[in-house]
């Protein structure tokens, strides 16, 4: 038994968020109104409310593409969402997207609550927000592992090998080939375990909801610009010799985001970019306020990415391996996904003949 729910509802208009608040107040309901849908969506983070109650038609972003953040989101995606409308179309709209009742406007006292109380029966019956999954372990994953982690130790530990028992055998030049050999295998192990760790902390969050909060919670402030663009530069400078190559434009603001994961978000996306280009050619990394938005894209003009839309990206997948033979474990695009994901903002992919561009959306600090 719940011992007081909590009721998130989102309308642009003050004096309906009141009407509709009045009403479940008056049932003992914890209520919370959000002005807009996009901060509807950063309250139910904070409110993790039992039901949302929802216009159609709601500043920023409006309920039905709000209905989606929450059915992709796992913290909310089993959480009821009541939906309600002026026009009889969007009936079969919201019900597409996840909505499990929609009401027209008007609606009576008495019809709201009579929806409220079926939704909260349904969630109860259900145990809660989806119950917890289990967090099991794929023999695959550690086959994945091991591959990835021997290849990169075989580097560090043959390359060095050879330079200890050189006995002055190789050139000046030979020597610093073996050395960046071993260098940029060493960044790549610590590039792979950091990913690896990342992935075990979301299994953990997809298993333990609550936990969700770690990746939605924080600011990168105005100041970010500098760090990042010196850690992009010194990974294409430490494991691909092509600082040159980068081309990067970013405008600095306050965004809705972590500042670690705004940055994995460019590692990850610029490291792929370079994996799939070669040498001069060039990589563009741009940043920008779009609206509410900020607009993140990475271009490469090498070979494109094999895949036109993301819906597949998992861990552990890795595209066209024997075409393009890269390393790596496979999980840095799904990590990408994930966070974004997470922090209610959109990636997408666009193929061309000589490379692809990514654009990643993602909420502006809304002061």
């Amino acid at each position: 038994m719940i011992q007081q729910v909590r009721i998130l509802i989102a309308d642009g208009d003050e004096n309906e968020n009141e009407r509709i608040s009045n009403i479940l107040e008056v049932q003992g309901y914890a209520v919370k109104t959000s002005k807009n849908g996009k901060l509807a969506l950063f309250d139910a983070i904070e409110f993790h409310p039992h039901v949302f109650v929802l216009n159609v038609l709601l500043p920023k972003m409006d309920g039905l593409k709000v209905l989606e953040h929450i059915r992709a989101n796992p913290l909310l995606q089993h959480t009821p969402v009541i939906v309600y409308s002026k026009q009889q179309a969007d009936i079969r709209r919201a019900m597409d997207v996840g909505a499990d009742d929609v009401l027209i406007k008007p609606f009576s006292d008495k019809e709201l609550l009579r929806s409220v109380k079926a939704r909260l029966f349904k969630y109860e019956k259900a145990g809660g927000a989806g119950g917890q999954k289990r967090h099991e372990v794929d023999t695959d994953v550690f086959a994945s592992y091991y591959h990835e982690f021997n290849t990169l130790l075989h580097g560090i530990l043959g390359g060095t090998n050879l330079l200890i028992n050189a006995n002055g055998t190789y050139s000046e030049n030979q020597t610093h080939e073996l050395l960046f050999s071993v260098l940029k295998s060493g960044l790549r192990l610590n590039h792979s375990l950091s990913n690896l760790l990342l992935l075990e902390e979301i299994k953990r969050a997809d298993a333990n909801t609550e936990l969700i909060t770690m990746f939605t919670n924080g600011v990168s402030e105005r100041g970010w610009v500098n760090k990042i663009v010196a850690e992009l530069r010194h990974m294409a400078a430490e494991m691909y010799n092509r600082v040159a190559d980068l081309d990067i434009k970013l405008q600095d603001c306050d965004i809705r985001i972590k500042p670690e994961y705004l940055l994995r978000i460019f590692i990850e996306l610029t490291d792929n970019a370079l994996k799939f280009s070669k040498p001069l050619q060039k990589v563009i990394v741009t940043g920008k306020i779009d609206d509410d938005n900020y607009i993140i894209t990475i271009t490469d003009h090498g070979k494109s990415f094999p895949l036109e839309n993301l819906d597949t990206v998992g861990p552990y997948k890795q595209f066209s391996t024997k075409k393009y033979d890269h390393s790596g474990l496979g999980i840095g695009l799904y990590l990408v996904k994930r966070i974004i994901m997470f922090n209610f903002g959109e990636i997408t992919v666009e193929t061309q003949g000589d490379g692809s561009t990514f654009t990643v959306s993602l909420p502006l600090l809304q002061h």
